[in-house]
């Protein structure tokens, strides 16, 4: 009973004073409150003038600072998109770009390759290939990319298409749309043929050998200039490379549509969704 008392004799001090930052004037009478919730018409505490003139002035500062701060992050990501479409157009005009994908028996460490393809920024097919991964492919990997045990049954081996795919990465640029999963996938097919040839230093040799091409991702370049923000990851959600068939060569082709759409776009592109 007490307290419910206190709390409507602190009610009634707070609508006949003045809400400003520590101002303790009385800006209305409880009359003047009763008649006006009695009306209808009250909205509140009455502000007094210095109050409400700083008032005003400090909401106009706030909205002054929160305009400042958006021109400046529009300006931010207007250069970082630009700069996502220069990379583009440069990966695109350089003559020693590369686009790889490989399809695998799944997204563990041990996966296997099955299927590798390599074509240029031109999108001239350098290497299309099925590859007996030496091991059944799971049903879930099957209903990925389509490829079935009986497909690569007499596939090569990846032993048997090595030469030719580092003669054709040899000092290239290579893209390719998720560079930490498809590298991690040449590492442990290499570092398998390494230790089956008896090699001395098998980690060695790997290191050596993907020290030869200059590996770079376009998923997270093409995703950061799409922009679409994920509250829930804290960054740019990533893009589907919208690949067709889901094989190989298909997404490597899916891969430079992405690069020439970023490369193209010229407007902003999809930086500012």
């Amino acid at each position: 009973m007490i307290r419910r008392q206190l709390e409507e004799e602190r009610l009634v001090v707070w609508r006949r004073t003045c809400p400003g930052r520590d101002c303790h004037k009385v800006t209305a009478t409880d009359e003047e409150v009763a008649a006006e919730r009695a009306a209808g018409t009250w909205c509140g505490p009455r502000w007094c003038p210095p109050c409400a003139e700083r008032d005003e002035r400090e909401r106009a500062e706030r909205e002054r600072e929160r305009r400042e701060a958006e021109e400046r992050a529009i300006e931010m990501r207007r250069r970082e998109v630009e700069a996502l479409e220069e990379w583009a157009r440069e990966v695109l005009a350089d003559p020693d770009t590369v686009i790889l994908d490989t399809e695998t028996t799944g997204l563990h460490d041990e996966a296997r390759i099955v299927d590798l393809g390599v074509i240029t920024a031109a999108g001239d097919v350098l290497m299309d290939t099925l590859i007996n991964p030496g091991e059944p492919i799971p049903a879930d990997a099957t209903d990925i990319h389509g490829i079935m045990d009986a497909q690569v049954a007499m596939a090569p081996s990846f032993e048997v298409v090595l030469d030719r795919l580092a003669a054709v990465l040899h000092g290239r640029r290579c893209v390719i749309c998720n560079q930490a999963f498809d590298v991690a996938r040449l590492r442990h097919e290499l570092t398998m043929h390494y230790r089956q040839t008896g090699h001395q230093n098998p980690e060695d040799a790997v290191d050596s050998w993907l020290g030869t091409v200059r590996f770079e991702d376009a998923m997270v370049p093409y995703s950061d200039w799409y922009g679409d923000w994920s509250e829930y990851w804290g960054n740019y959600a990533w893009q589907p490379l919208y690949g067709g068939d889901h094989r190989a060569v298909s997404d490597c082709r899916a891969v430079a549509e992405r690069l020439w759409e970023m490369a193209k776009s010229g407007d902003g592109g999809g930086g500012f969704r």
